[in-house]
């Protein structure tokens, strides 16, 4: 089957989490496997890219 045409018939993990169905979600997609280099380059991707806060800037010496 087609992703699309799953999509239709099994319940999508947000469903399961949302109405406590996540063991049939895992029982509907246990034999499913992904790209494992994808995954890893995505998680490469992600870990250390905090942003951090931008400097404080200095105190404002108006009168208002």
């Amino acid at each position: 089957m087609f992703p699309s045409t799953m999509q239709s018939l099994d319940v999508n993990l947000r469903e399961a989490i949302e109405q406590g169905k996540l063991d049939q979600f895992i029982a509907e997609h246990g034999g499913e496997t992904g790209d494992r280099e994808a995954f890893k380059a995505t998680l490469r991707s992600m870990a250390g890219k905090s942003k951090e806060a931008p400097a404080a800037s200095p105190p404002d010496d108006c009168d208002d």
